[in-house]
C-alpha cells in the first residue's frame, strides 16, 4: 500500500505537470518557474522571518517573485489547524489577476469543510479544488474558482 506521504508527492507532481501550464494554454510565458515539494525533495523554499514553508507547489515570475502558490493536503489536514498555514500561504502569493493566487487541493468530501475554513477565517483564495484517485488516475475538480474562468477546469 502506497504511503499517505507518496500518494500526496504523486499528487502535486500531478498537478504541477499538468496545470502548469494546462496542455493548451497559450498565455503561459515560458520564463516562469514551477517547482514541487514533498517529503523527498524540497524545490523552494520560501523563509520569512523564522518561518519555513515548504508549499506543495510554487509558480515563480522570471524574477523570481512569487506568482502562485498550490497547497495539497492530506484527509487529516483539512482542520483548524492548518488555518495559519493557508492564510500565510496566501499572504505570501502574487497576485496575478484579482486574487491572491493561492490554491488549496483537498480530498473529494473535503471540500465544504476547507471552504468554509476558508471563509470564516478570510483567507484570499484563487482557487478550491478536490483530488481524488479513481481507476489509478488522478482527477481533479474545481470547485470554485472566485478569480479568473480558465482556472476553472477538470483534469
Amino acid at each position: 500500500m502506497i504511503s499517505t506521504e507518496e500518494t500526496l508527492r504523486r499528487v502535486g507532481r500531478i498537478i504541477a505537470a499538468t496545470r502548469f501550464p494546462f496542455i493548451d494554454q497559450e498565455d503561459w510565458d515560458m520564463t516562469w518557474g514551477v517547482y514541487t515539494n514533498d517529503y523527498t525533495e524540497q524545490q523552494l523554499i520560501i523563509e520569512v522571518g523564522e518561518k519555513r514553508y515548504t508549499p506543495s507547489i510554487v509558480s515563480t515570475f522570471e524574477n523570481g517573485d512569487l506568482r502562485v502558490i498550490c497547497e495539497v493536503e492530506p484527509e487529516m489536514n483539512v482542520s483548524e489547524d492548518q488555518v495559519p498555514k493557508w492564510r500565510a500561504l496566501s499572504e505570501l502569493a502574487g497576485v496575478t489577476h484579482k486574487l491572491k493566487k493561492f490554491f488549496l487541493y483537498v480530498p473529494e468530501g473535503r471540500e465544504s469543510e476547507a471552504q468554509g475554513l476558508l471563509e470564516l477565517n478570510g483567507i484570499e483564495y484563487a482557487g478550491l479544488r478536490t483530488w481524488a484517485v479513481r481507476d489509478g488516475s488522478l482527477v481533479i475538480k474545481p470547485i470554485t474558482t472566485p478569480d479568473e474562468d480558465k482556472d476553472h477546469r477538470v483534469t
